[in-house]
Parts: C-alpha cells; structure tokens; sequence
C-alpha cells in the first residue's frame, strides 16, 4: 500500500474511533442522568437536592455528536436524549474524550476544565456546581 492510501485509511479509521467514543460516551451521558432520575424517585433523602428547585441543564460536545438534557423543575427530574431550548446552563464538552475525564476523575475540577478548554459553559456556573455536588453525592453512596 502507498504511503498516501495507509495516511488516508489511518485518517480515516482514526475519524471512525472517535465517532464510536462519542456515541458511547453519548449514551453513557444518558444513561447516567437516568439513573440519578431513578435515585431522585427511590431516595427521599437524595431528592432534598432537588426539592424546590428549578433548572434547565444542556450537555453537549463541540461537534454535535454528544447531546443531552436535565430539567429539574416540581421536585422532579427529566431527561431528554437532545439539547433543550432556554437552558439555565450549556455545558459544551471539547470531545468524548473530555467528558470521559470529566465523569470519571476522582476529583473533578471545574475550574481546571475551563481553563484546560475541556469544557465551556453559557449560563448561570452555580447551576454547574450544583450539578457537580449531586453526581458526586450520587457517586459516593455506590462507592460505599
């Protein structure tokens, strides 16, 4: 094989792993705001984090292929498998890479992330904290 056609295969299977790696982490991205649904609707406890408030949370990756949403409002949450309108927060991931850093760090630093242009935000940055404090606590009570 030339040198071009193994540049171009490589380029191209190189393209079709990072598709794969952001349809995963899309699907895991959604898959982990279900199951803090779930945790919302089994734990009276862990739903305090929610009680009286309202929040519109959008997730997505630079490129589009990641997209998903949180909507707090009557105590309850939802999740849509796509970026809602009029969010509180827009949180925009550089790749699935970065978010695949951002949920699975042992200490995840928000502040790093921005910085390191991992991630960027339009919106209110409490809201973010506070998203940041419930998968954590969330996080927690599985680890124990």
């Amino acid at each position: 094989m030339n040198m071009f056609k193994r540049w171009l295969t490589e380029r191209r299977l190189k393209a079709a792993v990072g598709e794969i790696n952001s349809l995963a982490m899309d699907l895991f991205l959604e898959t982990l705001l279900r199951l803090m649904r779930f945790v919302f609707i089994l734990d009276r406890g862990f739903r305090r984090n929610i009680e009286g408030f309202d929040g519109r949370y959008a997730f997505m990756s630079r490129d589009g292929n990641i997209a998903a949403s949180a909507i707090f409002e009557d105590n309850r949450m939802r999740v849509k498998n796509k970026v809602v309108d009029q969010a509180d927060i827009t949180v925009v991931f550089k790749d699935g890479k970065a978010l695949r850093h951002f949920l699975f760090s042992e200490h995840p630093d928000i502040i790093a992330a921005i910085l390191d242009n991992e991630i960027s935000y339009t919106g209110n940055l409490n809201y973010l904290a506070k998203f940041a404090y419930m998968a954590k606590h969330l996080q927690l009570r599985f680890a124990m």
